[in-house]
């Protein structure tokens, strides 16, 4: 009996589950994020918005439909090239840092060298 309350339960829990996530996903899609999109975004949603309130709920929809939005948004002409010159930019710094970090195990190796050989002058056999 204790076996089919579970199972019963369980199967609650998974119907409220998939009724949120339906929801959820024909809120999207009413505020024009594509099926597919909401679908998705309805699965990962789903376990948090069930412990929000009706606003938060609201202010979720809100932000999930400007991420799809913004997105969607054709980029700038020049932006390729921005990010082409940051990106050579970063390099150039990790270059230098590279650089530098060998610089600092050079120099750690020679002192442990050094520390080495002052140690063996030391002990006498």
């Amino acid at each position: 009996m204790r076996n089919r309350i579970k199972a019963w339960l369980r199967s609650r829990r998974a119907g409220k589950a998939i009724s949120r996530a339906g929801q959820l996903r024909g809120d999207l899609e009413r505020r024009g994020v594509p099926a597919a999109l909401a679908s998705a975004l309805a699965e990962r949603l789903e376990p948090r918005a069930a412990a929000l309130d009706p606003a938060a709920y609201q202010v979720v929809l809100d932000a999930a439909c400007a991420s799809y939005a913004g997105q969607r948004r054709p980029a700038r002409p020049d932006a390729a090239v921005e990010i082409q010159r940051l990106v050579q930019d970063f390099a150039v710094e990790l270059q230098k840092l590279d650089e530098g970090l060998r610089l600092l195990s050079t120099y750690l190796l020679r002192i442990r060298d050094r520390a080495r050989s002052d140690e063996q002058a030391r002990l006498i056999h």
